[in-house]
């Protein structure tokens, strides 16, 4: 009998979703008035409406129309983004002065913690210019760990520095999204992986290096130790450097055992012109756009003055005048 009483599993996700909503609205508005942003009044009323009526009694439509309206209000930022801020902030945690999304505060900790370890290893007594310089296949016992510790806290900086350098681009645009948290921490453990690779996998001449590096400081010596530090800190920050490093030896090593053959004349002439099919019909379904939007425009609005017409049209003419001169 129980079960007969108990709500559809669909009825409370709808509740769930709409008290979402309602406080990603609440979350807007007080952002909108934080910047600025003149909010219209009857949007503010239609919110509090809803906020004092049970969550059963919430019309679909009156949310959806305060959600739009607030959403273009605060364009480009994001509601997710602003609703998690918001939540946050609610929170009151003590690591808040870090930064108010989550990711950002644990990247924060990390940058922190690698940097403290880079300096209490540096000044270990292993660390020096005798041991940075030789191979990881040439030390052993705690030697090595001091160096491979050393070469990871460095490696870490950089890989926490870049993530944090393009995580606050999305959160101070207010667009960041946090479904892809996962993809920065796979940023970070791949560029631990390229500092590791940079210095001990790859041969460098740090003789060279070091010769050009102090040419460029007017002849000041450059140590080994701080060279490989350096490498591996580069490695963490630009992974991708490393990537086409490895890439380009691929490439290298199978020139050798399997030589390019030239392409037929034949088949790059068709190759061209079938991009070259393909980028007209991409355009012209560009244009296609353009006018049904213009269409739209005008059947929602039958009354729309005659220079308004022309001036749209004239727009839409120069984009398109533009995009040629482009291409």
């Amino acid at each position: 009998m129980e079960s007969e009483f108990q709500e559809h599993p669909q009825v409370q996700a709808s509740k769930h979703g709409f008290s979402t909503v309602l406080s990603q609205c609440q979350a807007m508005a007080e952002f909108s008035f934080h910047k600025g942003i003149k909010v219209p009044e009857s949007i503010m009323v239609k919110l509090e409406q809803m906020h004092a009526q049970d969550e059963s009694k919430i019309e679909a439509k009156v949310l959806t129309q305060v959600h739009n309206r607030l959403t273009d209000l605060v364009a480009p930022a994001k509601p997710e983004t602003i609703w998690l801020m918001s939540e946050e902030t609610k929170k009151g945690s003590w690591l808040l002065f870090l930064g108010r999304v989550p990711l950002i505060r644990k990247m924060m900790l990390v940058a922190i913690i690698s940097l403290v370890a880079l300096i209490a290893l540096s000044l270990s007594s292993y660390i020096n210019n005798e041991n940075m310089v030789a191979s990881m296949f040439d030390m052993e016992g705690t030697r090595l760990l001091y160096v491979q510790a050393i070469l990871l806290a460095s490696a870490a900086i950089g890989a926490s520095f870049a993530a944090l350098f393009k995580a606050n681009s999305y959160v101070t645009a207010g667009v960041y999204d946090p479904k892809y948290e996962s993809s920065y921490w796979v940023r970070f453990v791949v560029g631990l992986i390229a500092g590791i690779i940079l210095t001990q996998l790859i041969p460098v001449n740090l003789d060279a290096v070091a010769s050009a590096a102090s040419s460029e400081t007017g002849g000041a010596p450059v140590s080994h130790a701080a060279l490989r530090i350096t490498m591996a800190l580069v490695g963490g920050f630009s992974a991708n450097l490393v990537y086409k490093i490895l890439d380009r030896i691929v490439e290298t090593v199978q020139s050798f055992i399997s030589p390019t053959v030239p392409d037929d004349p034949q088949v790059l002439k068709q190759n061209l012109e079938n991009q070259f099919r393909k980028q007209e019909l991409e355009q012209l379904a560009l244009w296609s756009q353009g006018i049904v939007a213009i269409q739209s425009r005008l059947a929602l609005e039958p009354n729309m003055p005659n220079s308004k017409v022309q001036q749209m049209l004239a727009d839409y003419l120069n984009e398109i005048m533009n995009a040629h001169e482009e291409r």
